[in-house]
């Protein structure tokens, strides 16, 4: 009887976590990257330690090592995400600007909104602004700055090329601000205004709706006589 017992409660017993060793920037990653699959998933109430620790086979107070707090681990969520999101939407205006603004915008209308649609970004950026999450601002003030910039540099030499005068800057800003705003919205509720314009079903019509965005945005900024 007391060995059926025994066998009974070695049988009870949870498995235990097996614990992977990781060197402290490579925990820091598969933390960040559980983080991030947790909020695509299930919002930023996903983003949970407990939770978290488990996915990545460490222990909550490691967690605690690496980022001190719940609101570290969401403050180094949003840097490495703003970080991510800057080199790709920059990355399309990399170069010695020879290339037409007009053919650069469809690829920069693209890649915003696959940058904002990744990994649930506009879902973390949205509940930061929402709820003043980030002590430090608004994370993406810089980000839109400089792309303004390059953008604007980049209309302005082809203006110079065509022997026109320069754009307003504030025309510029608006294209930033269109093509983010279009793209954020997507991201967040693009599903339903997909659905309520009647594309239920059609999962081409995000596709066609960036290309014709692109080309329509790229005829527009040709310099103007």
């Amino acid at each position: 009887m007391s060995k059926i017992l025994e066998e009974l409660t070695v049988e009870a017993k949870p498995t235990p976590t097996k614990r992977i060793r990781r060197s402290a920037e490579e925990s820091r990653r598969v933390i960040l990257d559980a983080a991030a699959k947790r909020l695509a998933e299930q919002g930023p109430e996903g983003i949970r330690l407990q939770d978290i620790a488990r996915d990545v086979g460490i222990s909550h107070p490691a967690i605690l090592h690496h980022f001190e707090s719940r609101a570290g681990l969401v403050n180094a969520l949003v840097d490495r995400t703003t970080s991510q999101l800057r080199e790709k939407l920059l990355g399309v205006l990399e170069g010695e600007y020879d290339q037409k603004v007009e053919s650069q915008m469809p690829s920069l209308v693209d890649n915003t909104f696959e940058a904002l649609s990744d990994q649930g970004t506009a879902k973390l950026l949205s509940w930061m602004l929402l709820t003043d999450a980030n002590p430090e601002g608004n994370p993406t003030t810089d980000l839109m700055s400089e792309i303004a910039d390059r953008g604007h540099t980049a209309r302005c030499k082809l203006a110079d090329s065509a022997e026109l005068p320069h754009p307003e800057r504030e025309e510029t800003m608006f294209l930033v601000l269109l093509i983010a705003n279009s793209a954020f919205g997507e991201a967040v509720v693009g599903d339903y205004f997909y659905e309520a314009c009647g594309f239920e079903g059609d999962a081409d019509a995000p596709r066609r709706f960036r290309k014709w965005l692109g080309e329509m945005l790229g005829a527009y900024s040709l310099p103007k006589g």
